[in-house]
């Protein structure tokens, strides 16, 4: 199942070296670095070499990347630095981008009666000039950790805002946990990027155990691929069970080896199973722990 999936990922790069999320569409960043990350680094040497001078290309002078034909510094620039540090590749462009990601930073701002969330603290947004939000928060923590910078000042508050946004259920949404004093619900994927996030943290134990919690508990209603995924892979940093749910997603592969012959679908799900079947994790850093 996973070489088919990888199978799947070769026939759908382009000939620039980028992965569209469908196939024939044109290149982006986001595919392009999880389908990168799926490439098995032995067997497929030509696939992941034209990859990574993709992924080189579309660097800023700053340090962050952007999309094709764009000025803007891009979120997934964190995504380009965890799949070029899977190959062990572009080693000063992975420290150049890492620099601009410590620099970078969403907006604050004043309390509203409506929200319950400190908007002092200063995560990582979308995009320039926004607000800070759960996922690419979690994504630009894990960059940083891998890069080196668990002791930066900007790591601890990424940490401190993730813990802020953390929902009553355990989870994690979007970025508030209670509106107009209702509280909200977690969904699975950002909860399991922002558990994983919080890996190595000396403040987060009891925040991780109940976001361990709320993905083991909610998965059991989810069958997406990208809940399945995201969840099996945190699930394993973190030394809990994944056969059942690596079970459920294998099931979901179509004929042509994909999920919903989605790229980036794809691509999640081949780093789960491998996960799930022992190998490698993209997400895991050294000091994950079981909770």
């Amino acid at each position: 199942m996973i070489q088919r999936g990888r199978d799947f990922l070769s026939a759908s790069q382009l000939a620039d070296g980028g992965w569209p999320y469908r196939p024939k569409a044109a290149a982006l960043l986001e595919p392009t670095c999880y389908a990168l990350a799926a490439m098995d680094q032995a067997a497929l040497t030509k696939e992941r070499d034209a990859g990574i001078r993709w992924l080189v290309a579309r660097q800023m002078p700053e340090g962050a990347f952007a999309l094709p034909n764009d000025s803007e510094p891009h979120w997934a620039t964190s995504l380009a630095v965890l799949a070029l540090a899977q190959h062990g590749a572009a080693g000063p462009q992975r420290a150049e981008a890492v620099k601009w990601l410590l620099a970078w930073g969403g907006r604050t701002m004043t309390q509203q009666a409506a929200l319950t969330l400190d908007g002092q603290l200063v995560g990582w947004p979308w995009t320039g000039g926004a607000f800070s939000w759960v996922e690419p928060t979690a994504c630009a923590l894990l960059a940083l950790k891998r890069g080196g910078q668990r002791d930066h000042p900007r790591v601890a508050e990424g940490e401190k805002m993730l813990l802020d946004r953390q929902c009553a259920d355990g989870g994690w949404n979007y970025g508030n946990p209670a509106v107009f004093g209702a509280a909200l619900h977690g969904f699975l994927p950002t909860t399991a990027l922002a558990t994983l996030a919080l890996q190595g943290s000396r403040t987060a134990n009891e925040a991780t155990r109940r976001g361990l919690d709320f993905l083991q508990r909610e998965i059991q209603k989810h069958r997406s691929a990208l809940a399945l995924s995201l969840a099996i892979l945190c699930l394993a940093a973190f030394g809990r069970p994944v056969a059942e749910p690596a079970a459920t997603l294998a099931a979901r592969q179509q004929p042509d080896g994909s999920w919903r012959q989605d790229v980036r679908l794809t691509a999640l799900a081949v780093l789960a199973l491998q996960t799930a079947d022992g190998g490698p994790n993209l997400f895991k850093l050294d000091d994950a722990k079981p909770r």
